[in-house]
């Protein structure tokens, strides 16, 4: 679920508005002043009488809705509202809790915006029973919130990753391998983002699977040839070879959602290596990694060892939108990588 971003015209500058407006932030006005306040800089906005309609529950003609809750008795009440519009959602005493409960009832938090005291209020919102709510509501006091709010809002969201089919594997020698050693645990499903093209990136899983052969590893992922990119945040990616510890790369689940975790060792040692190709539409990518049963890539049916995977197999990849890449940031420019 991709979460939303609102802004708060109440308690937020005008500057502030502007930038958030242009930068493709929606506003939500909670008076009538707050919205003549908008309109007066040219800026839509989500309120009582603005461009899409804020009514207060029990009133529930308008485009959204805005809903306190009071008490144990208002969390069934939330729930049936959100199963068919947006509910901005003022929690006056306890928040946390609450939204717990209605995100379970509802199987997830589709159409709950929260509203925020502040950007740490923000975060754990965002992160209510691992789903979180759909969208958050804050004011922001300068320029260097808003960038903050935009980073939060990021980072919270999943990647929308897809199936490519495998068209090659082949050995392809000996070379360097980088065993990425985090200092957090990694789950099932969850390993990292790494490709030979920064535009086309493998999830390749973490070592944390049970084998006869070896203790699973669950902070570690084997991530291949030292010529590798790999995910970080802020869409920023690292050649392996500049991987060392104190360096933050990107968890990645195969829903797509992500989490930051730091290095605390990046290991590397000569090994046989296997290409594999993958294609899905017109896109087509590769990853060089080590030729061993404890390197898996993710699947339609779960984990695929690179030594048993073949042609026609589907993997998990992720296509960024932009193709280029300038010392590990993403530009948006003509390149070629093959």
């Amino acid at each position: 679920m991709r979460k939303k971003a609102f802004i708060l015209v109440e308690g937020t500058p005008d500057e502030v508005l502007v930038s958030g407006s242009g930068q493709g932030i929606e506003l939500i006005a909670l008076t009538e002043e707050g919205v003549k306040r908008a309109k007066s800089l040219g800026l839509k906005v989500i309120g009582p009488q603005g461009d899409l309609k804020l009514s207060k529950w029990p009133n529930e003609g308008g485009d959204f809705i805005l809903f306190e809750i009071r008490g144990k008795e208002d969390e069934d009440r939330l729930v049936n509202l959100a199963r068919s519009k947006p509910v901005l959602i003022n929690a006056v005493d306890w928040k946390i809790i609450p939204l717990e409960n209605v995100i379970a009832k509802l199987g997830g938090g589709k159409n709950l915006i929260a509203l925020a005291d502040d950007l740490d209020e923000a975060k754990s919102l965002l992160d209510v029973l691992e789903i979180g709510v759909e969208g958050i509501a804050v004011n922001l006091r300068d320029e260097g919130e808003l960038g903050r709010f935009q980073e939060l809002i990021e980072v919270a969201s999943p990647l929308e990753l897809t199936y490519a089919e495998v068209t090659e594997v082949r050995e392809v020698g000996t070379g360097e391998r980088v065993c990425v050693d985090t200092i957090s645990l990694l789950d099932r499903g969850e390993g990292m983002l790494v490709g030979g093209s920064a535009s086309f990136l493998f999830l390749i899983h973490s070592e944390n699977i049970e084998s006869p052969y070896t203790s699973p590893r669950e902070f570690r992922v084997n991530a291949g040839a030292v010529s590798n990119y790999v995910m970080a945040p802020k869409g920023k990616t690292y050649y392996l070879s500049e991987v060392k510890a104190g360096v933050e790369l990107l968890a990645v689940k195969k829903d797509g959602s992500r989490r930051p975790v730091s290095v605390g060792r990046a290991k590397v040692e000569r090994r046989p290596m296997a290409l594999v190709r993958a294609r899905t539409g017109e896109s087509e990518g590769w990853v060089i990694l080590q030729l061993a049963e404890t390197v898996p890539l993710v699947g339609e049916q779960g984990s695929i060892p690179v030594t048993e995977l073949k042609p026609g197999d589907r993997v998990l990849v992720y296509l960024p939108e932009a193709k280029g890449r300038h010392f590990g940031t993403a530009v948006d420019e003509f390149i070629i990588e093959k």
